[in-house]
């Protein structure tokens, strides 16, 4: 006969029997709130979808499916898509979930993100995913009066009106995760089937919209002669850099087909045109659109020098910002602004270098290692973060509720 575990025993095991719950509870809430995210997303594309004129459920999505099915416009895959699936019965509903799944998958390639960019760091259960939200769910600190809107003429990383960068966005966080692991292993191998998707998730991110490479490939090209300088082997780096070719070819052809000379659209150096279309106040609207990535790096100057993907994050963000400051379309495409588009998925990008930096901050806190000035900068960021999230979850929840993006209160 066995003998009676110890009342000590006992309670241990409760003990660990109530952890396990509250685990599971946790991550049960954090995936359960990202599906409640999704739905809500299908139900505004789907309505969205529906647009005929008017400000009700606003959005670009009857535009492209258009486009790919009367005018034969196929300069993305999302185009291809919609070509595709509009015709067939429910076709509309099925191009809503494709973009409601790329807005799901967005949440948790950014979790991802979050959870390789973090190391070691020992999380509760669930928290990456509910990280991932936040970060999708940021918009621009709004203040009445300074923009045409909670959306239009601010710098946002979450967008909920335009396909091609819902569709964009998934593809290209999980590019950046490719490629910040690849990049920490390259000083001894590249694995070559590391390689192929890296290539594969940049030629697909590229496909569907070439904005994220624009960004990200200068930014590669700094991390590469970096390494180069450290002693890394050429060769191994030249194949690593190889990996941007295939969607290099798909620019030239996107080039061609949105700004060739029979389009009667080009794009030009006019330096701050995109930028004034639609606010008096692009300094602050700027500053307004990065605030908590700002605030971190105010109290984390150094960390520039420290730590290489959060200097990887501002530098793709630095050079978004001067290609949407510097460069404007011309024709019929002049007011469209699409130069915002890397400086948007940017920017997102270094919402999440700033968030895992700022949590660093919150650890220390913890462990009675933080220095006043570095509580002082964890309150004023945490702060800045409410407000940034406070705004986005305003403004989708106006959006699912019919509110056109152009938002002004």
């Amino acid at each position: 006969m066995r003998k009676p575990e110890n009342k000590g025993d006992l309670c241990y095991n409760k003990c660990i029997m109530r952890t396990d719950l509250r685990k599971k509870a946790a991550l049960v809430f954090s995936h359960f709130t990202i599906f409640l995210y999704g739905a809500a997303a299908l139900y505004l594309y789907v309505r969205q979808s529906q647009w005929v004129d008017g400000a009700v459920y606003e959005s670009d999505l009857p535009a492209h499916i258009s486009m790919a099915q009367e005018d034969g416009g196929i300069y993305s895959l999302t185009s291809l898509l919609y070509r595709l699936l509009a015709p067939l019965p429910y076709g509309t509903f099925c191009i809503a979930l494709f973009l409601a799944l790329c807005t799901v998958g967005a949440v948790y390639a950014a979790a991802a993100l979050i959870r390789e960019l973090s190391g070691e760091r020992n999380y509760p259960e669930g928290f990456y995913e509910l990280a991932g939200l936040i970060v999708n769910l940021v918009m621009p600190c709004y203040i009445k009066g300074f923009a045409d809107g909670r959306y239009i003429g601010m710098q946002s990383p979450s967008v909920w009106h335009n396909s091609t960068y819902i569709a964009m966005k998934f593809p290209a966080l999980l590019s950046l995760l490719i490629f910040i692991r690849m990049e920490k292993q390259i000083r001894e191998k590249i694995k070559a089937s590391d390689w192929l998707i890296f290539t594969f998730l940049l030629l697909l991110t590229t496909a569907v919209k070439p904005s994220f490479l624009v960004v990200f490939a200068p930014m590669m090209l700094v991390y590469l002669l970096r390494d180069l300088i450290k002693g890394v082997p050429f060769g191994r780096l030249f194949i690593f850099g190889c990996g941007v070719l295939p969607s290099l070819a798909v620019i030239l052809i996107q080039n061609a087909l949105l700004f060739g000379a029979d389009t009667g659209n080009g794009f030009a150096v006019l330096p701050g045109q995109a930028m004034m279309q639609h606010t008096g106040y692009p300094l602050v609207v700027t500053v307004l659109s990065l605030l908590f990535p700002l605030t971190v790096l105010a109290f984390h100057i150094r960390k520039l020098t420290e730590n290489a993907w959060y200097r990887g994050a501002w530098i793709m963000a630095g050079i978004g910002f001067l290609e949407y400051f510097l460069l404007a379309e011309t024709g019929t495409r002049i007011s469209d602004g699409n130069f915002l588009w890397g400086y948007s998925i940017a920017i997102c990008a270094l919402f999440i270098a700033s968030l895992v930096v700022w949590l660093e901050d919150c650890l220390k806190w913890k462990e009675k290692e933080n220095s006043l000035p570095g509580k002082v900068g964890a309150l004023l960021a945490v702060a800045a973060l409410i407000w940034h999230l406070y705004c986005g979850i305003y403004f989708f929840v106006n959006l699912v509720q019919g509110t056109s993006y152009w938002m002004w209160a």
